[in-house]
């Protein structure tokens, strides 16, 4: 014990305190900061720290404008720097602003990490934040994605670290993942005759948050070599990297060994419930893309996810482009595959969800509350949708709803 009875202090770690000094300077130094550009780069610097971005934050609501527009008054799938997008949770929230939002979820892949930042800053501009997550599963193209709604809530039960063990492994097995497939990356692009790898000063230099995600990968390979596929006819901007050598097996992709654990869609649709989170299905046109999914093949998934336990599926993103099986635009395709499993199950239908699953990243080409191109469409994206995953909430955790399957 050290004199005076007190716990011993724990070894000095002269990068830790260099680390603490240089956050602890940015946070003072932005509480006085009055020009919007300052607090804008504050906002959005994964170095600065969440205090200091919260502070950039209050400065911004007094400086800056509200200079951009959405399509939507709420945008339910978006990423920050904790996992593979380019701003901080608190910047998310102030661009939500400036658009004139209503509401926006935060949904990182896997973590819950950047939620509570985002919390924090929603009633600095008065934006309704909802606590969200999106999940990877076993099938390449099937990803769960969660909303809860109730911000108190969540926060009581993340602080206290219960029945996050799932997360946890997946953190774990994600980091030994991404290394192999950062590894394979010469041999990959050595079969088109080119030289490409990726370094920790590139992870470094390209990232703010660290290499956390495939998505990552597929952002360092856009901004180091995003010239090179072009020209070479093999990649237009990040998203085709990612679909066609990030994801793609025989590529870089590679299993995530989680060991025993069940990642099938149905296992994280029940451990969002359990949670009492509200579960949805993510951009269905990526069951066509990464599984080659059929129409009635996808319908099937709907229905076989909605009787174990599916809440939500999000019908409208920047994905929406014309169905080459139907020549419907893909909202109004899965909008009517959703009518059709409602009029079969009255009693537990599932809500119709929005989300741009904006990045920031750059090249992305895509905009909070606008999706590619403007294409989000203002039907799907409406504050009644915040107000009835609210509900929905509020009747799992009061133990109302019926469980189905």
């Amino acid at each position: 014990m050290a004199a005076g009875g007190g716990r011993e202090a724990p070894p000095y770690n002269a990068r830790d305190a260099r680390e603490q000094h240089d956050e602890q300077a940015v946070r003072g130094g932005a509480e006085h900061m009055t020009t919007r550009e300052q607090l804008e780069e504050t906002i959005n610097s994964y170095a600065a720290g969440r205090e200091a971005r919260l502070a950039a934050a209050r400065g911004l609501i007094k400086v800056g404008r509200q200079d951009l527009d959405a399509n939507v008054e709420v945008d339910l799938h978006l990423h920050t720097f904790y996992s593979d997008g380019y701003h901080s949770p608190a910047g998310r929230v102030y661009e939500a602003w400036r658009r004139r939002m209503r509401a926006i979820a935060i949904t990182d892949h896997d973590v819950f990490d950047g939620v509570p930042e985002g919390l924090d800053a929603g009633p600095i501009f008065g934006v309704d934040v909802v606590a969200g997550i999106e999940f990877y599963t076993n099938s390449p193209g099937t990803e769960i994605i969660a909303w809860f709604p109730d911000g108190p809530r969540f926060l009581a039960w993340f602080s206290t670290g219960k029945g996050q063990e799932r997360i946890e492994t997946i953190r774990a097995a994600k980091k030994k993942q991404l290394a192999t497939m950062v590894a394979k990356v010469p041999e990959v692009f050595g079969r088109f005759g080119l030289k490409l790898e990726i370094t920790d000063d590139d992870v470094d230099r390209y990232l703010r948050g660290g290499l956390s995600t495939k998505g990552d990968i597929s952002v360092v390979l856009s901004l180091k070599y995003g010239d090179l596929l072009r020209e070479r006819g093999l990649a237009r901007d990040v998203k085709e990297i990612q679909l066609k050598f990030t994801t793609k097996a025989g590529m870089l992709d590679e299993p995530l060994d989680v060991g025993s654990l069940d990642m099938s869609p149905e296992a994280f649709v029940r451990y969002v419930l359990e949670l009492g989170g509200v579960p949805g299905l993510s951009h269905p046109t990526e069951l066509k893309n990464k599984e080659e999914k059929t129409n009635r093949q996808i319908r099937d998934t709907i229905w076989r996810l909605g009787e174990a336990g599916l809440m939500a599926v999000e019908v409208d993103g920047w994905r929406n482009t014309l169905d080459d099986e139907t020549g419907l635009y893909q909202a109004a395709l899965f909008s009517a595959m959703v009518d059709e499993y409602n009029a079969a199950h009255p009693s537990s239908p599932l809500a119709k969800t929005n989300g741009s699953d904006d990045h920031n990243q750059p090249g992305e080409g895509l905009e909070m509350g606008k999706g590619r191109n403007g294409n989000l469409l203002a039907e799907f994206g409406r504050y009644t949708v915040v107000e009835q995953l609210r509900a929905a909430q509020k009747s799992l955790t009061e133990g109302r709803r019926e469980r189905r399957g």
